[in-house]
């Protein structure tokens, strides 16, 4: 029996949208995320059912006899991104390439086209396969008519069979549609009847034969439900007549004979391939002959157990291991190595093959492997009192260098898209067939799944390295974000200590402080009431009270946010009240409780740093995120008093002063900004002297802060608006200020401007050491999305190579303490500033070598500067 084919255009084109990073594009800067998953979605069915012909229908512009039926049919659907709807002409220029046909008829939905052509191709002697993310298919499913349904991603599908249905939903197909309109679908604005979920739903259609008998025989229903059937019953039936898919589309010349694969164009397929940067997707294509596609599925994976420590050993040699690790729940129990048969390694037989045979200079041990989001497992053998090997290559790191704004990939979905590789996920493992002696215990460990894993690594090595070099991310990869892995492993492994005792005792003063103000707060509004309650505290403040509306949500509801409370300050002593109990709320929710929730058994807290957290290059940190710790208030440095140094040592924090103001007077070469670098002036006091034509010594405050809220605001591609309502002043008079600095530091204009202009023009900024961030937003025709694209064009270079220096004097810091034997340790990163715990007769040796290897990272044509502190805890420290 010959297979048709049937595509759901949007909704493949929506899945793969939204499962992609928007960062895929061209080097023109046009997104091609849709485009790609589209088209390996197309791939990956071509190869696998094989179909004879083919078709991708689509939806229409024109109004649909539903939308007339049913005004609001739709209504809240938001209108599609242009980043996507810029790529649905593409899509159809690659169908068009390939010769897929492609369908639509003005009035239809492609739902329509797909059942029409269903039909026709069960009347031809057709078994059908329709390819969609919308379960409104369900309804054809039956023994000729599969539906592969894309549950999330673009690789993540199922074949939505009569008995998948029926064990999913506990329905027939057939019947599909009357479930549906039940439960109604927020997508299409159907509402569906109140408290009917999916059981109650199934029950229903279960127990009678059609909605008729059911709304015939509502007496049989308990109150609550039969009041909210009895209330939806026209909405029912009109969401059955709305959801069922209409088989009679008037298309009268066209048969399933007409959609046979036809063979395609290979210069044009490779010139358009070429264009969009699809290099994997049309190496697939021609090692098939350009007929159906190479697609491979990771099986049939036999995993031996080195059951001793010489077996484990056999395994070394002179190249990199490639390695995933085993968990049992949240603990390492050993690693999978890549070979030809893929070996299991219990922890307790790997120190010999992970110390290898010599000691790396950075003092890790000889063995060097590669894996994929290596970290967590070093840090898991540190831990472990393991020796920790020599990384030398991380394919999720890869991906992230080729291009940061895809951020942490997973080895599944970079596998699929550069390789056209799926990595299945295996049965649990038994034990039985596999080449292993394993215990008891260990018979449960998935072992396959490591080992597909493995496999996929080690393929995606080459075209990795390929990528970076061709991208100029390869020194940056090798020279700064591969050394910084283990650095970050070794920070994690060894947190940082907690006053648990200290911190319990301020919470509990934070709480009595809390339950004071709350009192007050009751007080002045004349009544009690949940102050953390947006809705009550609007209705005491702006009904009760009488305070004005400075401010609204999108939805038209008086604001109550920090800047609203602000301004209200002076107009009631309740707005203080409030301002001050947000505050220490957020203190003890935030800091005290979250921190006193993650410190372990010894005392010391350790958070995970994410080198991948971050488009510009940045670090950032989680569970907890010790980056954010407060500084400025007195509770804030109240948070960083609990931080206390080991005993017999004591904090060194030392920071790059105003780094990202000297890598913006290094890359405009202004001589303005150069020059008060180069003088060790005060850099906003000297801005503020140009900028007003005064004296430095004749130089207020008030002229200060602005020239500083311009220095930094700048960076982060501030215009008048938003620097007035900062300054408190109006937009006119916060523009002439910015004209007025612009006049004083021309070259940093010019820079700016070309900035902007070069990323437009090549899709990407560069930061000092390389690192690439595309921008396809400065290409969007939402004028919104161009402007954002150019702030991040203006901040990219600057924050990314201040995250570029910090990154590679870690590095060399790292290095220098290694190398002089010290037993000081690098213990957090927060941004521009280094937290070392040094013992108290090295302190001054460690904060000599750590100032003068960070002030020395690297030559700009403005002097780096650092400052230090130092103290038994963080807020003792901090300078």
């Amino acid at each position: 029996m010959k297979k048709l084919a049937l595509l759901d255009g949007h909704s493949l084109a929506y899945r793969a949208f939204y499962a992609l990073p928007p960062d895929l594009a061209t080097p023109s800067g046009q997104v091609t995320n849709a485009v790609f998953g589209f088209t390996s979605m197309l791939i990956k069915l071509l190869d696998e059912e094989s179909p004879d012909a083919i078709a991708v229908a689509w939806d229409r512009k024109e109004k649909t006899f539903r939308s007339e039926r049913y005004a609001d049919y739709k209504a809240t659907r938001e209108t599609a991104p242009d980043i996507f709807r810029s790529q649905v002409p593409l899509i159809k220029e690659v169908l068009e390439a390939l010769k897929i046909p492609q369908v639509s008829v003005a009035g239809y939905e492609a739902d329509d086209v797909i059942a029409t052509l269903t039909k026709r191709g069960r009347e031809f002697g057709y078994s059908v396969m329709v390819v969609t993310g919308d379960r409104d298919a369900f309804q054809l499913s039956s023994d000729d008519i599969t539906i592969l349904y894309t549950r999330r991603g673009i690789s993540d599908t199922v074949h939505a069979t009569p008995s998948w249905i029926h064990e999913r939903y506990g329905i027939d197909p057939e019947r599909y549609v009357e479930y549906a309109a039940l439960r109604g679908d927020t997508s299409d604005n159907l509402p569906g009847v109140p408290g009917v979920g999916e059981k109650t739903a199934a029950k229903l259609i279960n127990a009678y034969p059609t909605l008729e008998d059911l709304f015939t025989s509502l007496g049989d229903q308990s109150p609550k439900l039969r009041e909210n059937l009895a209330g939806s019953r026209d909405q029912v039936l009109l969401n059955r007549e709305l959801m069922t898919m209409i088989d009679e589309v008037p298309m009268d010349d066209l048969n399933p004979s007409d959609l046979d694969l036809e063979p395609f164009d290979r210069d044009v397929v490779r010139s358009l391939f070429d264009d969009l940067a699809f290099r994997t997707l049309w190496q697939r294509l021609e090692e098939l002959g350009g007929v159906t596609v190479a697609e491979r599925t990771i099986t049939d994976v036999d995993v031996v157990t080195a059951t001793s420590v010489e077996a484990a050993l056999s395994l070394a040699s002179e190249s990199a291991m490639v390695v995933d690790p085993v968990w049992d729940g949240p603990e390492l129990v050993g690693f999978v190595v890549a070979g030809g048969n893929p070996t299991y390694v219990p922890l307790e037989v790997s120190q010999g093959l992970l110390a290898g045979s010599s000691v790396e200079k950075d003092g890790s041990s000889g063995a060097r492997i590669i894996g994929h989001d290596v970290k967590p497992f070093l840090v898991a053998l540190m831990e472990a009192e393991l020796p920790v090997p020599h990384v030398e290559f991380d394919t999720m790191l890869a991906a992230y260098v080729i291009n940061p704004a895809q951020r942490a990939p997973s080895l599944e979905d970079l596998a699929y898209r550069e390789l056209g590789i799926t990595v299945n996920e295996a049965d649990r493992v038994d034990g039985e067939g596999a080449q292993s002696t394993f215990s008891f215990e260990e018979s449960s460990l998935d072992l396959e799944t490591p080992a597909r894993r493995a496999i996929a690594i080690a393929e995606l090595v080459d075209p990795l390295t390929s990528q970076m070099d061709a991208r100029g991310g390869l020194d940056l990869f090798n020279a700064v974000e591969l050394p910084l892995v283990s650095i970050l492993a070794y920070m994690e492994a060894a947190g940082v200590g907690l006053d648990v005792e200290f911190l319990t005792s301020f919470g509990e003063n934070l709480t009595s402080r809390i339950g004071v103000l709350q009192s007050e707060i009751h007080e002045l509004a004349g009544s009690s009431f949940n102050v953390n309650s947006t809705l009550q505290l609007r209705k005491v403040l702006f009904e009760q009270l009488g305070l004005p509306v400075i401010k609204k949500t999108p939805k038209g509801a008086p604001s109550t946010d920090a800047t609203v409370l602000e301004k209200l300050a002076d107009q009631h002593e309740i707005v203080s009240k409030l301002l001050e109990f947000r505050e220490l709320d957020k203190l003890r929710s935030t800091y005290v409780e979250s921190l006193l929730k993650l410190v372990d058994d010894d005392g010391r807290i350790r958070g995970r740093f994410n080198q991948m957290g971050a488009a510009t290059g940045r670090l950032s940190m989680e569970q907890p995120n010790l980056q954010n710790i407060p500084a400025r208030s007195e509770e804030g440095r109240a948070i960083r008093k609990a931080f206390v140094a080991a005993p017999g040592t004591v904090f060194l924090v030392a920071d790059y002063s105003q780094i990202e103001l000297r890598i913006l007077a290094h890359m405009s070469g202004d001589p303005g900004l150069v020059e008060a670098f180069a003088n060790d002036a005060d850099i906003h006091a000297a801005t503020a002297a140009r900028v007003n034509g005064v004296e430095l010594s004749e130089v207020t405050e008030e002229m200060r802060r602005t020239s500083k809220m311009i220095n930094f605001g700048l960076l982060y591609g501030m215009e008048a608006y938003v620097l007035g309502q900062r300054l408190d002043i109006d937009r006119n008079e916060a523009q002439i200020h910015i004209d007025q600095y612009f006049v004083q530091f021309p070259d940093v204009k010019a820079f700016m401007s070309g900035i902007v202009d070069a990323a437009r023009e090549s899709g990407y900024t560069t930061t000092i050491l390389g690192r690439r961030r595309y921008l396809p937003e400065l290409h969007s025709r939402s004028t919104r999305d161009r402007q954002m694209g150019e702030r991040m064009a203006l901040n990219a270079p600057i924050q990314g190579s201040a995250a570029d220096v910090i990154k590679k004097a870690m590095i060399d810091l790292d290095r220098e303490l290694r190398l002089s034997g010290s037993a000081a340790e690098m213990l957090l990163q927060i941004h521009d500033e280094l937290v070392l715990e040094v013992p108290t007769d090295e302190i001054e040796a460690v904060t000599e070598l750590t100032v003068t290897t960070m002030e020395h990272v690297t030559e700009l044509r403005v002097p780096l500067k650092v400052s230090y502190g130092v103290g038994a805890t963080l807020a003792d420290a901090t300078h």
